[in-house]
């Protein structure tokens, strides 16, 4: 097993100890900063594959501090806090796992699981060919790469999506408008606010019962509903696609 490079973030100096411990114990692991603040992990967390990273700390936060990265390189990230209020929102953040203080070697065995399942996922997309990008879905405690030649359509389910691959459901944590942008030029066609279809996989164009308003069935026999205000280019869009 590929050995990870870490950053242990904590303000109290127990904690990193009993944490730099148990990491300690991994041959999976080489723990390469320990520091006690947001203020000096910044600029450590492109040099390092995994940050565990405390949530309740003087200043900035634990979460503020993976906010700040979104546009920079960030490693993934695993939160350490006894504060089990945070764990909707530290997931929000597309945390890699969230771990209760103190940590138990079960617990932090199954966090190092989930880390090496999104660098090998991460790595084979890097070393691929260029081409449609893979999205990665959540199913259990694992993380599955779904290839985007795969789904059928994208539905939004509140801040998040679905992915409807032959008619499975997978949940993913990204936006629909983000995805929107992600899949631009891989044969993906926005159809409606809460909507993505896979061009490839549309069989017919029809009118909605009692309504001018136009809907999608795909292949698979799922009817997808087209907005009146982007009936015209998806029309426009399909056409072009069939020449």
């Amino acid at each position: 097993m590929t050995q990870v490079r870490a950053l242990i973030v904590d303000d109290e100096p127990l904690s990193r100890r009993a944490l730099r411990q148990l990491l300690d114990t991994r041959a999976d692991v080489d723990v390469q900063h320990e520091v006690a603040s947001a203020a000096e992990a910044a600029p450590l967390l492109s040099l390092v594959d995994v940050a565990f990273v405390d949530i309740e700390m003087p200043g900035m936060s634990g979460l503020d501090l993976v906010r700040a990265q979104e546009t920079r390189a960030c490693p993934f990230i695993v939160f350490v806090t006894a504060f089990n209020e945070y764990a909707v929102t530290a997931f929000e953040t597309d945390a890699v796992d969230y771990l209760p203080k103190p940590v138990s070697a079960s617990r932090l065995a199954k966090a190092m699981d989930r880390v090496h399942e999104r660098l090998v996922a991460a790595r084979q997309h890097t070393e691929l060919p260029a081409g449609p990008p893979a999205l990665i879905a959540r199913v259990g405690d694992r993380d599955v790469v779904i290839p985007v030649e795969d789904i059928d359509a994208i539905e939004a389910d509140g801040v998040y999506a679905v992915l409807i691959v032959a008619s499975r459901r997978y949940l993913i944590r990204t936006p629909l408008d983000t995805l929107e942008t992600t899949l631009d030029g891989a044969g993906f066609l926005r159809v409606h606010r809460s909507w993505i279809v896979s061009r490839s996989r549309i069989a017919s164009v029809r009118p909605m019962v009692g309504s001018q308003q136009r809907e999608l069935v795909l292949r698979t026999g799922a009817v997808i509903p087209v907005s009146r205000r982007r009936q015209a280019a998806v029309l426009r869009a399909i056409r072009q696609g069939a020449r």
